[in-house]
This record gives structure tokens, C-alpha cells and sequence, in this order.
């Protein structure tokens, strides 16, 4: 008997354990670039805190209930301060919140923001804080931004200057 093909059970088989391999690297793949789009935060945030106590040294800013010249809100000198890509964070009055876009079941982006108070520069005290434990966890993405940083991971950055600079 000379064969030319394969048997109908064959294809069955070979179809199901393609759907299994695709779905399983699915979720692999949308596990690694939520992995990734916290590693781009985590650095962003890293970032900002290194370079608005650098910018309000060099630019001589006073920690006001008004923002510098040419900005709406602190939210927008923050963003403008380490250039954070405006896709990635939202402005609010005096802090940021990050973003995240997610593929929904519609093929969709779907913008997530991380809602809280957890970068913010506190006008009263001229103080920048960074608190990842007020996060709001209700999306995945804000759960595991939250949950990558330690217990010890608040800072309280003093933006207040005396007029003199202590090396």
C-alpha cells in the first residue's frame, strides 16, 4: 500500500498540539512584556528621582504652590524634568501616575493607569516622595510594579535649599 498523505486522525492531532503550544506561548509572551513594562517604569522612576533634585539645584527652584514659569502643574515639570515618554505617564497636579498599555481579547490596546499618590511633590514641606506601597494593585500591571520594589523602597527626597550647597 503506497501512501500520499496523511490520515485524517494525523492532522487532528497535529492541530491540537499546535493550539496547545500557541497558547501556551501566548501567555508567556504577555507574562514577558508586562515583566518588561515594569523594568521601563522601574527605571523611569529611578530616573526622575536622580534628576529633579540634580534640576531644582541647578535651576535654583522653589518649591512652590506655583509651578515654574511655563508649566500648568508640577505633574507636567516632573514629566518634562528625566523627558518621561508621555505614553508611559500621566501628569497629575503635583505628582505622576504611570501608564500601561494592555492588549484586551478585541485585539485593542487598552490604556491601564496605576491611579495613586505614590510619586508627588509635597508643596507644604518642598519635599519629592516616592511610596510604592500606594499603588492602586486592582490591574496586574500596577500590581506587579508595586509588589517589584521592596518594603524599604519610600523615599523622601528634601527639595528645600538653603542658598547653600554642602558637599
Amino acid at each position: 500500500m503506497n501512501r500520499h498523505g496523511f490520515s485524517m486522525i494525523e492532522l487532528v492531532f497535529v492541530i491540537i498540539i499546535l493550539g496547545a503550544l500557541a497558547g501556551t506561548a501566548t501567555t508567556w509572551l504577555l507574562q514577558t512584556r508586562m515583566d518588561s513594562q515594569v523594568a521601563m517604569t522601574r527605571s523611569d522612576i529611578a530616573t526622575l528621582l536622580k534628576q529633579v533634585p540634580a534640576r531644582v539645584i541647578a535651576e535654583n527652584i522653589a518649591i512652590t504652590n506655583t509651578p515654574p514659569q511655563g508649566y500648568n502643574n508640577w505633574g507636567e515639570w516632573l514629566m518634562d524634568t528625566p523627558s518621561l515618554d508621555k505614553s508611559k505617564w500621566q501628569p497629575t497636579q503635583n505628582g505622576l501616575v504611570a501608564i500601561s498599555f494592555i492588549e484586551s481579547n478585541t485585539q485593542n490596546n487598552n490604556i491601564v493607569t496605576c491611579p495613586g499618590n505614590y510619586i508627588f511633590l509635597d508643596l507644604s514641606t518642598g519635599k519629592l516622595h516616592f511610596n510604592p506601597k500606594m499603588i492602586n494593585k486592582t490591574v496586574t500591571f500596577c500590581r506587579l510594579l508595586a509588589e517589584s520594589y521592596s518594603n524599604g523602597a519610600n523615599r523622601e527626597i528634601d527639595l528645600v535649599t538653603n542658598n547653600k550647597t554642602v558637599f
